[in-house]
């Protein structure tokens, strides 16, 4: 099982020290437990993804996911993964400028292509699937690997994801998961598709409190009201429950994959722990996700 932290780049006006803080927080869990990759998102100030949940601090910019990259790689000797919101350039040439730029001045060669988050906004740049096939036939980046996001809970998500993959995708990574169902459903559908992505990297994010999960809902995270009424039921053990709904909800997939006999796509981790969660948490759940990745099919 591969395992991918996510990082996210510190607000620009908290200076050096917060730079430090990612740069340690990365480091620690590391050296506990070796990353196969760094996936580092681009924030943009968009509006809310559902009618629940709340964002209580404002927008602020950031420091570009390429920069913090380059920090983490020279730093830590860390593989990175950057996610792009391709849609904001102002041309496709643009794109493309700026794909080959970034493997040739910072060496990044993965790429987790997003699209906006207003559909009823015009954009000036390529979708998604456009953007694919533009890295793929006019970038020439060596071993290039192209990732876009999936929402399991999405209507007609696995006909998406099959036409991305044609495009020329190779991976995806997932919004974060707390409940299997959907995701389950999803791979059900993929299995009737003649395209399938090499990789899914499933986002699993560790909580401490409500209002951590009322910003994920805010962000259009999935959840049902019994399990979030369950999770913040109790101040004291909402990290545990998380920690307990997570390893729930990776079983269950990979039971039903394995009960499946399926072997592709293959199912790996990025781990998205959001607030003050100590890296010993992090660390501790993704050994234990990866235990459950690799025990026998009788001893999940």
């Amino acid at each position: 099982m591969k395992t991918v932290l996510e990082a996210v780049p510190p607000e620009l006006h908290r200076g050096q020290a917060a730079v430090e803080a990612v740069v340690e927080k990365v480091a620690r869990v590391q050296a506990a437990r070796p990353l196969d990759s760094v996936n580092i998102p681009e924030i943009h100030e968009e509006p809310s993804r559902s009618d629940q949940g709340e964002r209580r601090q404002p927008f602020a910019p950031r420091l570009a996911p390429r920069d913090l990259a380059r920090i983490l790689h020279d730093r830590l000797g860390v593989e990175c993964m950057i996610n792009h919101v391709v849609v904001h350039h102002p041309s496709e040439q643009a794109l493309i400028d700026w794909a080959n730029e970034t493997w040739e001045v910072y060496g990044i060669r993965r790429f987790v292509l997003v699209g906006g988050g207003r559909h009823s906004v015009r954009y000036p740049g390529p979708s998604v699937t456009r953007a694919n096939r533009l890295l793929r036939e006019r970038t020439a980046i060596d071993a290039l690997r192209i990732g876009n996001i999936c929402i399991p809970s999405r209507a007609g998500e696995a006909d998406r994801i099959a036409g991305k993959v044609s495009a020329g995708a190779d991976f995806f990574t997932s919004q974060i998961l707390y409940e299997p169902d959907a995701f389950i459903g999803m791979l059900d559908a993929l299995a009737q598709r003649d395209r399938l992505p090499r990789e899914i990297l499933l986002a699993f994010c560790p909580i401490r409190n409500a209002r951590n999960l009322r910003f994920l809902l805010w962000l259009g995270v999935s959840v049902s009201d019994a399990l979030y009424d369950w999770l913040i039921e109790d101040d004291a053990v909402v990290l545990d429950r998380s920690l307990a709904q997570i390893r729930r909800a990776w079983a269950r997939i990979i039971t039903h994959q394995r009960a499946q006999g399926r072997d592709w796509p293959a199912l790996d981790v990025n781990l998205a722990p959001i607030g003050p969660i100590p890296p010993t948490v992090t660390v501790g759940l993704a050994d234990e996700l990866a235990t459950l990745h690799d025990a026998p099919a009788n001893g999940l």
